[in-house]
C-alpha cells in the first residue's frame, strides 16, 4: 500500500471483512504481498496510477514555483524607472529568504557598491583632470616662449594673445584609459568572486561528510536550510522507535518480568531477566517457547544480519517480537518444531490451525504430542495431559474470558502446576493489561488446552468450543521500543530552539505514551494527572475538523470526524468542508494559528493531515502577535520563534510525498521508505534514526557559520583593498598593488581562504543557540563590527606604510611610491600578513550574547587543530609568501633580494596586532550592544518588538488557500466511494460513481450545464442510473 506497516486487503464477500470492517481492495504500485494469495486487476498504469499522480503533483509544484519566478522577472523588467529603482535598492525582502538567496542579494549589493565607487572614482579623476588641464590650462601657460610653445604635444600657440593653450591630443586618450583601468580595478577588487567557490566547497564537503552521519543529501541547498529548522514533524515508527516490535513486559508462571532499555545487549534484557529467574529450570522456558513458536505464522522469522549484526524481522511484526523473546531464551524455532511436524499434513507443523479473525481476536494451533525421551532439558517436548494440545494467542479480554485456570509454575520435569482462575485473578490480569495499555503497549495473552483425542466432529468443528476451558500461560506487553538515543536527541533539539512534533498513525493513547517517553511532551505540557493539556495532543480527525472551513450550505456527507467519547476517529455524517476552485479544503489560517503552537502529538494522522500541518506552519505569522506569544510563554513556557517557521518533515510512505515536497526540508527513510518518498525528499536518512536528523541540524548550522566566516574575512579584505585602490588612484594615479600581486591576494582571500574557513567541522556548541531566522541578515551585528573594526586597523597600518615609511619602527624605508621599489614591496608584504592573521580572527563568529556569557568565544585559536585544512593552508600561505618576496623579484614587482629580517619582523608584528585588536572590538561590541539587541541577534537580528496582527492581516491569513493537491482529491474520492458503497449496500465501483455524481451536484449552483454534462457521463447505463 505504500505504507511501512502490514495492512490486510480484502474484497466484499470473501469472509475477511468480519465484524463490519470496511473492505479495502486497493493497492498501489510498488506494494509487496507479504502473506496470502489472490488475483490482481490492474486499473491504472503510468500517470493514471496513484503513484503517477503523486509524481505529477510534485512536478506541478516545481513548475508553479518556476512560473512565479518568471512572472516576477517579467514584472521587474516592466519599466526603466523600476529597473533604476531596483538598482539603488539594497537588501532583500522582509518576508525572509534562504541562505542562497541571501548570498545572491549580498553579492549583488557588493557589486552595486563596487560599481558606484568605481564610477565615482572615474568621474572624480576625470573631472579633476579636465578642470586642471583644460579649464586651468595645465602646464601649457608655463611653456610659452616668444616664438611659441616649448612643447607642442598637448599645447597650441595662440598668436593673438601670445599664450600656450591646452588642446586634446592622442596622449589624452591614454590618460582617460588609465583612469578607466583604475575604475575597473576597483570594481574587480570589490566583486566577491570567491563567494561561489566558498559556498560550493562548504556544501560539497558537508554533503560528503553528512553521508558518513547517515544523511544522504539529494539537494545541496537543503543542507543549510536544515540549520534554520524551527520545527521537526517526525514519524514514530522507525524514526523515534527501533521499528522492531519487542516484548517489554510479561507475567508468566506467577512472576512479573520487565524489559529495560539499554541493558542486556542488542536484543534487550527481558529474556536475560527471565532466564535469571528460571535459573536451571529449562522446562519453564520450554513451555513459554512452545506457546509462542507453535502458534505463530510460518512466514514470520527473526534472523541476525551477518554483516551488521542487527536483528532482521521477516513477516508479522507481532509474531517476530514473540520469536525474538524465544531467541533470548535460547530456543531454536526449527529444532523445537521438528517433533511436531506431520508428514501427511499440509501445515508446516501440527495437525490443524485456526487462523486469526477480527471477530474472535485470536488464533490457535493444534499439535500432536509424540513420545520422546524424558524432558530433562529445554530441547525436549513437554509431557501433555493428553494426545493433543491447542495453543491459543490473542486479545487478553477474549483469551482470559475463555480460560478456567492459569499456570503458576513448571517443574523441572515439565509438569505444569495450575490453579483455578477466579475473579480476583482475572482482575489482577486485567489491571496489568490496563497498565500496559496506558503505557501504549499492545497486549497479548497466551494459553493452551489439552485433548485426550480428536473431539467429536473433528478439528474443523466449532472453534468457540475448541478455544474454551483454556489454561492461561502468560500475558505479555509488546511495543516498538524507543531508540536509546532519541530522548537525548530531542533534548538537544529543545536546547537548540527546535520544536519536535510527532505525527503517527497510532492510537492517541499509544502516541501520548511514546511522546512522554521521548520527552516530546515535557512536564509543562502535562496536567497534574500526567495527561496532555488541552490542545497538546489530538487525533488527525480533530485537527482536520478544527483547521478547515466548513460549507454549511451543502448537505451533510459521510466523512471522518473525532468521537470525543471513544477518543478516536469515526466515519459519520457531518458538514462538508469548504473547497476551493481546485477541489481542495480551505485552511482557516486564524484557527490554525490558535492551534499549532501547542500541538505536540498528532495521532491517527493521515498524509493529508501532515500536509496541512506543514503548509499551515510555513504560512503562519503568529510570531507577529505579541500578546499571543507572551500568553503562551506565561501559561505553558512555549516560545514561538520570532520569524517564519522552517519546517522539516520525515516520511516513509508513498502518501507522504506531497508533505515531503511541501516542507522546507523533507527526510525520507532509507530503510523503510518507499521509492516515491525518496524521490520527493531532500535528504534520505540511511539509518531511519532521529539522531541523524539532529546531526543534519548541526551540519546545516555549520554550513551557515562557515560561509559567514568566509564572508567576514573577504569583506574585510574588500573594504581595505577598495580603500587603498581609491587612495592610490588619487595620490599616485595607480594602485599600490600590481596586477600580479593582486592575483596572489585574490588567491589568498578566495581559493585558500574558502578551503580554510569553509571546511570547519561542526561542534556540539552549535546546538546551544536558537536557529537563525529567515529574515536575519547574513551579516550580523558582531560581523559588521569585525569587518569595520579590522578594516580601520588595516587601513591605518597600510596608510602609515604608504605615506610615512621613514617612521616605521625596526624597518624604516625611503619614500618611493613606484612599483618594484623597497617601499611598495614592504607595503605588499604587510598587506598579506594582515590578511593572514585576520583569518585567525575570522574563525570565530561571536554574537554579543555569546561574548557576554562565555570566554571560549574570545579564543580565536580554540579547536583549530580539529581542522587540518586550516592549519595546512596557513602554513602553505606563509611559506609561499616568503618564497614570493624572496625570489619573486621583477616578476611580481618586488625589490631584488627581498626584505630584511627587520622588515619581516615589522610585517609579522603588524599582522599579529590584529589579534589583540579583536579583543578590543569584542569589548566594544559588548559595551555598546543593548541586551535586547543581543537576544534578537541570536534569531533574526531585526531589532524591534513584535506587534499584534492587524485585522487586515488576520483576515488575509484566514483566506489564504492551500495549493491544489490532485492526490488528495483521488484519495478522498476513493474513500468516500467505499463509504457510499457501504451505506447504500452496493458495489465499490457503484459507490465511486455515486461519489462522482455527488461532486457533479455540487457544481449545479455554479453551472447547470456542467452538472448535466457530468451526470450524463456518470450514468452511462440504465441499470446504474436506476441503482444511483
Amino acid at each position: 500500500t505504500g505504507e511501512t506497516a502490514l495492512i490486510p486487503k480484502s474484497v466484499a464477500g470473501d469472509g475477511t471483512n468480519e465484524g463490519g470492517k470496511e473492505c479495502d481492495p486497493f493497492v498501489v504500485s510498488g506494494t509487496n504481498v507479504m502473506q496470502g494469495t489472490g488475483l490482481m486487476l490492474v486499473l491504472a498504469v503510468g500517470s493514471n496510477s496513484i503513484q503517477g499522480k503523486i509524481l505529477e503533483r510534485i512536478r506541478e509544484q516545481e513548475d508553479d514555483d518556476n512560473g512565479d519566478e518568471e512572472d516576477m522577472a517579467k514584472d521587474d523588467a516592466g519599466s526603466a524607472f523600476s529597473g533604476l529603482r531596483a538598482f539603488f535598492t539594497f537588501g532583500g525582502p522582509d518576508s525572509g529568504a534562504t541562505l542562497m538567496d541571501k548570498l545572491d542579494i549580498l553579492a549583488v549589493d557588493i557589486g552595486k557598491m563596487g560599481l558606484i565607487v568605481a564610477v565615482a572614482v572615474f568621474l572624480i579623476m576625470l573631472t579633476q583632470w579636465l578642470l586642471t588641464d583644460f579649464v586651468g590650462g595645465g602646464p601649457c601657460p608655463d611653456l610659452a616662449d616668444e616664438d611659441g610653445c616649448l612643447s607642442a604635444k598637448v599645447c597650441t600657440w595662440s598668436a593673438d594673445d601670445g599664450t600656450c593653450n591646452r588642446h586634446f591630443g592622442t596622449e589624452d586618450v591614454s590618460t582617460i584609459l588609465d583612469y578607466f583601468i583604475v575604475a575597473i580595478t576597483i570594481l574587480v577588487v570589490a566583486v566577491p568572486e570567491g563567494l561561489p567557490l566558498a559556498v560550493t566547497l562548504a556544501l560539497a564537503v558537508s554533503m560528503r561528510r553528512m553521508t558518513e552521519d547517515a544523511n544522504q543529501v539529494k539537494h545541496m541547498d537543503s543542507c543549510e536550510t536544515m540549520g534554520s529548522a524551527t520545527t521537526i514533524c517526525s514519524d514514530k515508527t522507525g524514526t523515534l522507535t527501533e521499528n522492531k516490535m519487542t516484548v517489554m513486559t510479561a507475567r508468566y508462571a506467577g512472576e512479573r518480568h520487565e524489559h529495560v532499555v539499554g541493558r542486556g545487549g542488542p536484543d534487550g534484557s527481558l529474556g536475560a531477566a527471565m532466564l535469571s529467574a528460571f535459573q536451571t529450570n529449562g522446562a519453564k522456558a520450554r513451555l513459554l517457547c512452545e506457546s509462542i513458536l507453535l502458534n505463530v505464522s510460518p512466514t514470520s522469522a527473526v534472523t541476525i544480519d551477518g554483516g551488521t549484526g542487527t536483528t532482521v524481522y521477516v513477516g508479522n511484526p507481532t509474531d517476530c517480537a514473540l520469536i525474538k523473546l524465544t531467541r533470548q531464551l535460547g530456543c531454536d524455532a526449527e529444532s523445537l518444531r521438528g517433533p511436531f511436524k506431520e508428514g501427511s499434513s499440509m501445515l508446516d507443523w501440527g495437525v490443524h490451525s485456526i487462523p486469526f479473525s477480527s471477530e474472535r481476536k485470536r488464533m490457535s494451533w493444534i499439535v500432536r504430542w509424540v513420545e520422546q525421551p524424558p524432558a530433562s532439558s529445554s530441547s525436549s517436548p513437554l509431557p501433555y495431559a493428553g494426545r493433543y494440545r491447542l495453543y491459543s494467542k490473542g486479545a487478553p479480554t477474549q483469551v482470559i474470558a475463555a480460560c478456567t485456570s492459569f499456570a503458576t509454575d513448571v517443574t523441572a520435569e515439565g509438569v505444569v502446576k495450575t490453579q483455578p482462575l477466579e475473579d480476583k485473578d482475572k482482575e489482577a490480569f486485567t489491571d496489568m493489561v490496563a497498565a500496559c495499555q496506558d503505557k501504549g503497549l499492545r497486549t497479548l495473552a497466551l494459553a493452551y488446552r489439552d485433548f485426550e483425542d480428536v473431539p467429536h466432529g473433528g478439528w474443523n468443528g466449532d472453534s468457540a468450543g475448541l478455544e474454551s476451558n483454556l489454561t492461561l500461560v502468560a500475558v505479555v506487553g509488546i511495543e516498538d521500543p524507543l531508540r536509546a538515543s532519541v530522548p537525548g536527541a530531542i533534548a538537544e533539539c529543545h536546547k537548540a530552539g527546535i520544536d519536535v512534533r510527532m505525527c503517527t498513525g497510532d492510537a492517541l493513547t499509544t502516541a501520548v505514551a511514546i511522546a512522554r517517553g521521548c520527552r516530546i511532551l515535557r512536564r509543562n505540557d502535562l496536567d497534574e494527572d500526567g495527561a496532555p493539556k488541552a490542545g497538546f495532543a489530538m487525533t488527525g480527525a480533530e485537527f482536520d475538523d478544527r483547521v478547515h472551513r466548513k460549507d454549511p450550505s451543502k448537505p451533510r456527507v459521510v466523512r471522518r470526524v473525532f468521537d470525543r467519547e471513544a477518543k478516536d476517529s469515526v466515519d459519520r455524517l457531518a458538514e462538508p468542508f469548504l473547497l476551493d476552485g481546485a477541489g481542495n479544503k480551505v485552511l482557516d489560517q486564524a484557527a490554525f494559528d490558535d492551534l499549532w503552537p501547542t500541538l505536540r502529538v498528532l495521532a491517527r494522522c493521515q498524509p493529508e493531515d501532515k500536509l496541512a500541518l506543514v503548509r499551515g506552519m510555513r504560512k503562519s505569522r503568529a510570531f507577529l502577535d505579541e500578546a499571543r506569544c507572551a500568553r503562551l510563554y506565561h501559561e505553558h513556557g512555549i516560545r514561538i520563534f520570532p520569524d517564519y517557521q522552517v519546517v522539516a518533515v520525515t516520511g516513509d510512505g508513498t502518501n507522504d510525498a506531497p508533505a515531503l515536497k511541501s516542507a522546507n526540508v523533507g527526510f525520507a527513510m532509507g530503510i523503510a521508505g518507499t521509492e516515491t518518498a525518496k524521490q520527493a525528499c531532500d535528504i534520505i536518512l540511511l539509518d531511519d534514526n532521529f539522531t541523524s536528523i539532529v546531526k543534519a541540524v548541526m551540519w546545516g548550522r555549520n554550513i551557515f557559520d562557515s560561509i559567514s566566516k568566509f564572508i567576514q574575512f573577504q569583506l574585510t579584505v574588500n573594504v581595505v583593498a577598495i580603500t587603498l585602490a581609491v587612495i592610490g588612484a588619487f595620490a599616485f594615479n595607480e594602485s599600490p598593488l600590481s596586477a600580479v600581486q593582486m592575483l596572489w591576494v585574490n588567491m589568498i582571500m578566495d581559493s585558500l581562504a574558502s578551503l580554510a574557513l569553509a571546511t570547519e567541522p561542526p561542534t556540539k556548541e552549535l546546538l546551544d543557540r536558537m536557529p537563525y531566522g529567515r529574515r536575519r541578515p547574513i551579516i550580523s551585528i558582531a560581523m559588521g563590527a569585525n569587518i569595520i573594526g579590522h578594516a580601520i586597523y588595516q587601513a591605518a597600518i597600510l596608510n602609515w606604510v604608504l605615506f610615512f615609511p621613514q617612521s616605521l619602527p625596526l624597518a624604516p624605508v625611503p619614500f618611493e611610491p613606484t612599483q618594484g621599489s623597497l617601499h611598495w614591496s614592504l607595503f605588499f608584504n604587510v598587506f598579506v600578513m594582515l590578511q593572514l592573521f585576520n583569518e585567525f580572527n575570522s574563525r570565530r563568529l561571536p554574537t554579543a550574547q555569546k561574548l557576554r556569557t562565555t570566554w571560549s568565544e574570545w579564543n580565536v585559536f580554540g579547536g583549530m587543530t580539529r581542522n587540518p585544512f586550516f592549519v595546512g593552508i596557513m602554513i602553505f600561505t606563509f611559506g609561499m609568501q616568503v618564497f614570493i618576496v624572496k625570489y619573486g623579484g621583477v616578476a611580481v614587482n618586488i625589490v631584488s633580494g627581498g626584505l630584511t629580517l627587520d622588515q619581516w619582523l615589522f610585517s609579522v608584528a603588524a599582522g599579529a596586532g590584529g589579534l589583540p585588536w579583536q579583543v578590543v572590538i569584542n569589548s566594544i561590541v559588548v559595551a555598546i550592544s543593548p541586551a535586547k539587541a543581543c537576544e534578537e541577534e541570536e534569531t533574526n537580528a531585526k531589532i524591534g518588538r513584535a506587534r499584534p496582527l492587524t485585522p487586515e492581516e488576520i483576515e488575509e491569513a484566514a483566506h489564504e488557500e492551500t495549493p491544489p493537491s490532485r492526490w488528495d482529491e483521488v484519495r478522498i474520492g476513493v474513500r468516500r466511494g467505499a463509504l457510499y458503497s457501504k451505506v447504500f449496500r452496493t458495489s465499490v465501483r457503484t459507490g465511486l460513481k455515486i461519489n462522482k455524481l455527488a461532486r457533479c451536484a455540487a457544481t449545479a449552483e455554479r453551472d447547470i450545464r456542467s452538472f448535466r454534462r457530468c451526470s450524463t457521463q456518470v450514468s452511462t447505463r440504465p441499470s446504474l442510473a436506476k441503482e444511483d
